[in-house]
């Protein structure tokens, strides 16, 4: 009796288009580890446990290695969060969109709705300097807040982070786009983003504006909103384009930048209009050595593993996650804060939770969320399905209640079939296998897929077809 390898790092659909798509893991990542025959297995993707609640939608945060706190703007006001979940308020914050986080030596600045405001640890206070325009974005480099208010480029006095002098302001010169959003690279220079360009200045303590622009470093890709970019060990995953060339995901470093998106993902984000796009937020997470870049989109949230990528390439590296069970309401956490103390901490889109990422559920604050795999659309004609087999680790559940699988299989990668109910799972049961016989006949094209919406975390390894 032959056996079949499949894979379910990801699977094969149709559409009414005509056109054959990627069907991407909903709430399943894929782990690279050599295990079982397999290179590498999937994962539930970890759930949110409630930690702390806070003063409305949450609207960015960051861990301030110099005050030793976690900074979040809740709703209309600044607040801390202490490692008990205790959310203390700093002062009012006005606007209603993503907030810009920079900080220095003395003070924790905040830029939103065309304000700035510092926190000293002791006093907040807005700027009011008439020179400090209408500020979009911020980072901290050589002892200057560096800021881009759309046109212009702009800093504080050396020795005075409360004042704009208006003789130091600069503008971006590789191209004329509108400029929307700065940040300080690895290696304390200012990476400046238009929207078809990327500028590196460096400080040359030059009089009036102290940054030069480097020339040979500038290239034709930027961003299309300002929080579409996120670093990550000394690169930057951003949203964005060239001038007349498609919106997609890139990463750029050291003067170069390439697609990382799949096709799959270039379609997604093509059903979007570019006003749409400009609310869209990056940002990236690393844990057990897996580096994620999570793309929140208006309707979709998308997670792509760069360590798996740089192994099976950039098309195996994209998954879903998402917020419900029969629905594709985008995954709720947000705002992703590292927080040395309790490890990290996500903001909620839809309420004023904070949570915390846990990996011993896949639950969402209780609340149970579905998890599928797909399979490719692989040819067994005229062969019948005798046994489908996947490695799993059962037996760790919490829940006493037995844990189930539904299995479906499609001949046309659009419609699937009546579904089969398999159990994943018994706590303390680790022998038992994930087995399912006589699927029947094949007609020509067969392909598989797996739904659970268990509160515990899967894990599916190898999937082996045996067929005759």
């Amino acid at each position: 009796m032959p056996n079949m390898p499949v894979t379910l790092i990801k699977g094969d659909s149709t559409n009414s288009k005509t056109d054959y798509r990627d069907a991407l893991p909903v709430n399943m990542t894929g782990v690279l580890r050599e295990i079982l025959g397999a290179r590498g297995y999937m994962i539930s993707h970890p759930g949110l446990s409630g930690f702390a609640v806070g003063a409305g939608l949450d609207r960015g945060g960051v861990w301030n290695e110099r005050l030793g706190e976690h900074f979040r703007v809740s709703g209309q006001e600044l607040v801390t969060l202490s490692d008990l979940g205790a959310v203390n308020s700093i002062g009012a914050v006005s606007g209603s969109d993503r907030a810009s986080f920079a900080y220095s030596f003395n003070t924790q600045a905040v830029v939103e709705d065309g304000e700035m405001w510092l926190y000293d640890g002791t006093t907040f206070t807005q700027i009011t300097d008439t020179d400090l325009g209408s500020p979009i974005d911020i980072c901290w480099v050589d002892g200057y807040y560096f800021l881009t208010d759309g046109e212009y480029l702009y800093h504080t006095l050396i020795t005075d982070e409360y004042s704009i002098d208006p003789l130091q302001y600069a503008t971006a010169e590789f191209s004329p786009d509108p400029t929307l959003g700065v940040a300080k690279t690895t290696d304390n220079q200012v990476i400046v983003f238009g929207r078809y360009s990327t500028e590196w200045f460096v400080n040359r303590a030059t009089p009036n504006f102290a940054f030069q622009r480097l020339t040979g470093k500038s290239v034709k890709s930027g961003i299309v909103g300002t929080h579409c970019k996120a670093e990550l060990e000394g690169r930057f995953y951003v949203m964005g384009g060239a001038k007349y060339e498609s919106v997609s995901i890139h990463v750029v470093s050291g003067g170069m930048y390439q697609s990382i998106a799949s096709r799959e993902v270039d379609k997604l984000i093509a059903e979007y209009t570019e006003s749409q796009l400009s609310e869209s937020i990056i940002e990236t997470r690393t844990e057990d050595r897996d580096k994620f870049i999570i793309v929140h989109l208006p309707n979709e949230t998308l997670i792509y593993n760069a360590s798996l990528a740089e192994h099976v390439g950039n098309d195996l590296a994209w998954s879903i996650v998402k917020s419900d069970i029969l629905g594709d309401t985008p995954w709720r956490g947000v705002n992703g804060v590292f927080d040395p103390r309790i490890g990290w901490v996500y903001g909620d889109k839809y309420n004023s939770n904070i949570g915390l990422l846990d990996h011993s559920v896949s639950t969402q604050y209780g609340d149970a969320v579905e998890q599928i795999l797909y399979s490719p659309l692989i040819n067994l004609e005229t062969a019948s399905i005798d046994k489908l087999s996947i490695e799993s680790i059962p037996g760790h559940q919490i829940n006493p209640d037995n844990v189930t699988v539904a299995l479906s299989l499609t001949y046309d990668g659009l419609t699937y079939g009546k579904e089969w109910w398999v159990g994943y799972g018994q706590i303390h049961n680790y022998g038992q296998r994930f087995i399912v016989n006589r699927l029947g006949y094949v007609r020509d094209n067969v392909g598989f897929k797996l739904r659970c919406a268990s509160p515990e975390r899967l894990c599916f390894a190898l999937m082996v077809v045996s067929y005759g």
